[in-house]
């Protein structure tokens, strides 16, 4: 079953280098406030989005007992841990929904990169979730929604609740970022879509983000977002938690509001045959 709420949750390193150096910034205590709503919703498992986990083609969910940390950054001095327990069965029927919906859609092995290890540390220190981490693909827009109501389908049927995270960014010009250049144009690209995600009106944030291509380079041409707004639906608004700018990047905590999905009479399509139209290009 559905927790009340999903997040987008940034997934920076030095997210995790400010807590060690006890500085209590607004996006930690913004991570901290998340964490404890959280607990009230007391999620049996966690549907882990990385938008660092690109897989080449189909959509790939880690089937694992157990998922190892992946240290895919260096150079801060403070390495975040995240070895946790998998949930093999809900992960397989992530894959057998997905595969309903003809959705290039397998089993894989990743573990926890820090798109998935840095959101976990903030949002479930005590580890009590077991997790499920999945990928994004290249794959068009509209195969990321239908894998996002996919998943918003699968989860529903589950018999234990689960909460949806996705951890990614908005702007990412890891150049700007690693020379410490500020880019308005990324900043500006950000607020934008901020506004569009509060507002629920998904459809507009394609075309912003190609304008801003350039210089504010989207984190996975914001594909994480459209898998989220599969998940949420398209007049799921989210509010705004914390937005943090760094040089380049942008990090935004953002909580969605999930209702419960109607009760499907006798005979009526429930969420998962709704979900399994092909979709388009």
């Amino acid at each position: 079953m559905l927790a009340a709420r999903a997040l987008l949750v940034p997934h920076l390193p030095t997210l995790v280098v400010d807590q060690h150096r006890g500085h209590h910034t607004p996006m930690i205590a913004a991570l901290e406030a998340a964490a404890a709503r959280l607990v009230e919703d007391a999620p049996a498992a966690v549907v882990m989005l990385s938008a660092r986990w690109e897989s080449p083609a189909p959509f790939l969910v880690d089937t694992g007992a157990r998922h190892r940390t992946l240290t895919d950054y260096s150079g801060f001095g403070v390495e975040v841990r995240y070895d946790c327990v998998g949930f093999p069965a809900l992960a397989r029927a992530l894959v057998a929904a997905g595969q309903r919906a003809r959705l290039r859609v397998e089993a894989g092995s990743r573990g926890v990169d820090s798109g998935a290890s840095v959101p976990l540390h903030f949002l479930f220190p005590e580890r009590r979730a077991r997790v499920v981490p999945i990928s994004l693909a290249p794959r068009p827009a509209a195969e990321c929604r239908a894998w996002g109501a996919s998943l918003r389908a699968a989860i529903t049927a589950w018999p234990e609740r689960v909460v949806f995270v996705v951890g990614g960014l908005l702007s990412n010009n890891r150049h700007a970022w690693n020379l410490g250049r500020d880019v308005p144009e990324a900043r500006a690209f950000d607020e934008r879509a901020l506004g569009l995600i509060a507002r629920g009106a998904w459809a507009e944030l394609a075309g912003v983000a190609a304008e801003a291509a350039g210089e504010a380079q989207p984190e996975a041409g914001l594909r994480h977002l459209e898998v989220l707004r599969g998940f949420v639906g398209e007049a799921g608004a989210g509010e705004l938690r914390c937005y943090e700018p760094s040089p380049g990047v942008g990090a935004a905590l953002i909580e969605f509001e999930v209702a419960p999905e109607p009760a499907v009479g006798p005979g009526a399509a429930g969420p998962t045959q709704a979900a399994g139209s092909t979709p388009a290009a």
